[in-house]
This record gives structure tokens, sequence and C-alpha cells, in this order.
């Protein structure tokens, strides 16, 4: 499993990296953290790196958190591999030095300049990752202080999957919104680690269109609902027409997770305008994953 945290300076990017901690603690996942900064920031080249940005300090302290979380000495990420790797100094020359990288897992820490959005998505996309994890503040149409419309876009539009992580929002319950189309099993695990890390509880909810296909979205429920079951994990299923979608899951969602799928043949894509996701994350009082 590929994970790529994205986040800035403030608190809520500070309360998503817990969640990638969790994350990583229970599948030794591949980890990058980066940051984005203005693409004026890069301009006089990649020597000149503003240090003193909040935002490369910030990316600093996660490192740090992040190690001294999962950097002991039984941990794959823990640092005890030397290696030499040549440097750029800012008079345009290089210096070799000496770098401790970890045994098994390497923690990725990268700067990208421009949109924050796009660099997100656009790193995501090299990286391979399996899963961005950003936060976004409490308050109205879950933002960033700095890019306002940034988590939204990334919801909206990245190739992965996304966990939206909304500040001081704890995890009682995860509802996860299944219709009829087939569901990776890396999906399925990834419910299932996050139902383990925050000991929720499960509910499974099958949409169905206009009460048709009642039968097969009830099969695929139980199939979904055998599969946790049989892993120890208790789970509530029901059905929900899809046109109730939006006021079924914003009634009572203030600690739970709303996860759902946006493939390509889902209901949710196919009956919903393309900027759905990005509208609704906005508004969403909850956390959310967005599974693909």
């Amino acid at each position: 499993m590929r994970i790529l945290f994205a986040g800035d300076e403030h608190p809520y990017s500070a309360q998503a990296l817990k969640k990638v901690i969790e994350l990583a603690r229970h599948t030794w996942a591949d980890v990058t953290l980066l940051s984005v900064l203005p693409a004026q920031s890069s301009s006089q080249g990649e020597s000149l790196l503003p240090t003193q940005d909040p935002r490369v300090q910030a990316l600093r302290r996660y490192r740090e958190e992040f190690l001294e979380s999962l950097g002991n000495s039984d941990s794959p990420y823990a640092l005890e591999r030397w290696e030499h790797e040549w440097i750029p100094l800012r008079n345009g020359s290089w210096e070799e030095i000496k770098v401790c990288r970890g045994v098994k897992k390497d923690v990725k820490v990268r700067i990208r300049a421009g949109n924050a959005d796009t660099e997100i998505m656009n790193e995501a996309d090299k990286d391979g990752s399996d899963l961005i994890v950003l936060g976004c503040g409490k308050s109205g149409q879950c933002g960033w202080e700095s890019s306002a419309a940034a988590p939204r876009k990334v919801a909206g539009n990245a190739a992965c999957s996304v966990l939206l992580a909304k500040e001081d929002k704890p995890i009682r319950r995860i509802l996860a919104c299944i219709d009829q189309i087939s569901v990776s099993q890396e999906s399925l695990e990834m419910i299932n680690q996050l139902v383990t890390i925050h000991d929720a509880q499960l509910e499974l909810i099958g949409l169905t269109q206009d009460g048709a296909a009642k039968s097969e979205a009830y099969t695929r429920l139980i199939q979904i609902g055998d599969y946790y079951s049989d892993k120890g994990i208790p789970v509530n299923t029901r059905l929900a027409e899809l046109s109730k979608f939006e006021s079924v899951i914003s009634t009572n969602t203030g600690q739970d997770l709303l996860a759902f799928w946006m493939g390509k043949k889902s209901l949710l894509t196919l009956l919903f305008p393309r900027d759905w996701v990005e509208r609704f994350v906005g508004v969403c009082q909850s956390s959310v994953l967005v599974l693909r």
C-alpha cells in the first residue's frame, strides 16, 4: 500500500497525520509526506528552497512525529541504513553527505511548487499512490487556509482513493455506501483497517435506484457483510434509495466516517454531476473516504 499525506502548517493537517501514522502502524505502507508551495517560491531554482517557510518547517515536524511514533527498532521505518547522497548547494555546486535511510521502508519527504490540488494529484500519479490523506478545517466548505478548494478538488478528481479527515472529528462509526458495482479487495481491506484502528461500528448501506435492482443490491450487501463477519467484525446492513442518499448520510454523522465508491460504473458517478463530490465533501459534517 502506498499512502500520500499532503498537508500545510495548520492544525487540521497535524490531525490528519495521526490517521496516516495509525494506518502505517497497521499496514507498514510506503509513505510520502508532501507540502506544496506557491509557484513563485521556487522561481529562482531548486537550490533556493525557502527553508523558513512555515510549510517546509511543518513538513519536518511531521516527519519527526512519524518516525518518533513508528521508528523503533522493531519497525520497518527504523533509521538504520546509512548511505551517501549528492545534495545541491546554494552556489550551484553539489556536496555528498551521509544520510540515514529506513531498513525496509523509507518515509519520503517531498516539496512541490504550484497549485496545491494539481501538484498533490501529480505526486500521487507519479508515486503510484493507493490513498491520499488530507485534513481540512472543521468550519464550512472543508478548505485549507492557503488553498481553500484544494481538499475538495483532490477528493473529486484524484485517480486513487482519498481520505479527507475533518479536524477534531473522532470516528465512532463507518458508513460504507455500496451500489451494485464490484468493489476491489483493496478497498474492502482499507475499510477493515479503519474499523480496527478506530474500534468503530461498521454499517453497510446498499444503494438502490428508484426501487429497482433491490434483490441484486441486497445480495451484494449480504456478500460484503459476510466478508466482514468472517473477519470477526460486527456489521449492520440496510438499503437506501439513491435519490435520498444525501439526506440519509447527512443525519447524525458528526462522529462518522462516510465511505463511498466512485468508480466509472458506480451509480453515484453516473447519476450525479461531475463536481458533485467536491460540493458534497464541502458540506458533509463527517470525515469522508472516497474509494476508487
